[in-house]
């Protein structure tokens, strides 16, 4: 039986989460169609640039933890070849280039790509908005308090 012919760049921009693939340098150097959905972002605005220059902290929170946290995340992976799972993060995203940014809560995991040599070549990132869950959770809290 022949093998059957798999498009690679057709399935990962059909997975249904949204998906970016980052050099080890944290470059965008690919995004799915369902992360650029969730983005409200182009292609064009996004390739090639730094995750963090792409989604930055929300400058007007002080406590905002979303670039450190995940900065850490991805590291962890460039350190131990290992996925990581991070715990639901608060990470506000800009809408457009307005300057204004809604307040966003993801689960992200991180797992890397590994080349022939075995060291780290790409990550892949995911992340999942889950914003609608939290805030109904802490609806809940509050209306139980």
């Amino acid at each position: 039986m022949r093998e059957p012919q798999i498009d690679y760049r057709a399935v990962f921009q059909n997975i249904p989460v949204p998906a970016l693939l980052l050099t080890t340098e944290f470059v965008i150097a690919d995004v799915n169609l369902n992360y650029l959905q969730v983005a409200g972002r182009t292609r064009e605005e996004l390739l090639g640039r730094n995750l963090f220059d792409a989604f930055p902290d929300n400058p007007s929170d002080p406590d905002a933890s979303g670039v450190r946290n995940l900065t850490a995340s991805l590291r962890r992976v460039l350190a131990t070849g290992q996925p990581d799972v991070m715990h639901p993060q608060k990470y506000d995203v800009e809408v457009g280039d307005s300057g204004v940014f809604e307040r966003r809560y993801w689960t992200q995991v991180n797992a890397p790509i590994l080349g022939s040599s075995g060291r780290v070549e790409l990550i892949i990132h995911t992340a999942e908005d889950v914003t609608d869950r939290v805030r109904k959770f802490v609806a809940a809290q509050t209306r139980d308090a």
